[in-house]
């Protein structure tokens, strides 16, 4: 053995390998390399496994909070898309065919209303923009000539719907569409005849103006047309008969040949009057007497104020 040991001292191996002896407590230089090749691996290998474990591990947590923070907000999603204006509300359920009978009757007749107070809301909505475009003065601030139609808004808000074996939206809206429809229609006979209307002596700036107001009044006229014919449609399909209409008489005091000057007082005393009729319309729909949106909305006390204000001095020249 000594002798093999001392055979060992030269750099290119044993002299021992050469002559074919091996050593059999060496360690094998590929089983070497191979192992430590393992061992780096396996030092590089699992930190990023681990790594990627735990930004797994954050993620699917950060995914369960966000379902956890936006369940409310899912909730609201929810409760707006069952709302009664995007899906109809379903009728309460009763054993009684006549009572289950009158609940869908009174449905079909609040639906009708629902689509009319829509229309109305857009007419009075376009009719407010495009009124912007006229030069209205201060001078004709004031006048009820006989040709403007009136209409008693205090009888029909402070009206008592007696109960005469039909649902309160049918009375109601038996009483109350007629008198929309018919207030309407003499506007829109108004508006007929202003458009007829000829100007004498027309300087140019007034022919601009000429100009403007006929195509606000074509658009006021089509969309009114357009409104009734929404009404009456409504009205026929909940078997309302509509009112005979007769063209009032005073009509015929509204000149069809008039100056500049009574030209644009005409106009503005008629688009004054058109827009508080809808306007007062509006919150007629919108603000029901005796309803708790009537006393918590300020615009529907103020309204009901109004009416009331007009009911007091009504009555008292009556007593007088």
């Amino acid at each position: 053995m000594s002798n093999l040991i001392d055979m060992c001292n030269c750099c290119n191996g044993c002299s021992s390998r050469r002559q074919g002896y091996t050593l059999k407590l060496s360690f094998p230089k590929k089983l070497l390399v191979a192992t430590s090749v393992l061992v780096i691996l396996a030092m590089v290998v699992m930190p990023s496994e681990a790594r990627a474990l735990q930004h797994k591990i954050r993620h699917e947590r950060r995914q369960h909070d966000a379902v956890a923070l936006t369940k409310d907000a899912r909730i609201r999603q929810e409760e707006l898309r069952r709302r009664p204006h995007r899906r109809p509300a379903l009728l309460p359920q009763t054993k009684d065919p006549a009572e289950r009978l009158r609940n869908l009757e009174a449905e079909r007749f609040k639906n009708a209303t629902r689509t009319i107070q829509k229309k109305l809301k857009n007419t009075r909505r376009y009719f407010n923009e495009e009124r912007k475009v006229l030069n209205e003065t201060r001078e004709y601030r004031d006048g009820m000539p006989a040709w403007l139609p009136t209409i008693n808004f205090v009888a029909i808000h402070f009206h008592t719907y007696k109960k005469q074996g039909a649902t309160l939206s049918e009375r109601k809206f038996a009483y109350v569409i007629p008198k929309l429809h018919k207030s309407l229609k003499e506007f829109l006979e108004i508006f007929d005849r202003l458009y007829k209307v000829e100007v004498d002596f027309a300087d140019d700036p007034f022919s601009n103006y000429n100009r403007t107001r006929h195509e606000l009044i074509w658009n006021t006229t089509r969309r009114l047309y357009s409104t009734i014919a929404e009404i009456e449609e409504n009205m026929a399909a909940v078997n309302v008969p509509e009112q005979n209409f007769t063209p009032s008489k005073s009509l015929q005091a509204l000149e069809m040949k008039v100056d500049a000057p009574q030209c644009l007082k005409n106009d503005y005393i008629a688009f004054r009057a058109y827009g508080n009729l809808l306007n007062n319309w509006f919150s007629e729909f919108k603000c029901p007497h005796g309803k708790k949106v009537t006393t918590k909305n300020a615009k529907c006390a103020a309204y009901e104020a109004k009416l009331i204000e007009k009911k007091n001095k009504r009555n008292k020249n009556t007593e007088r």
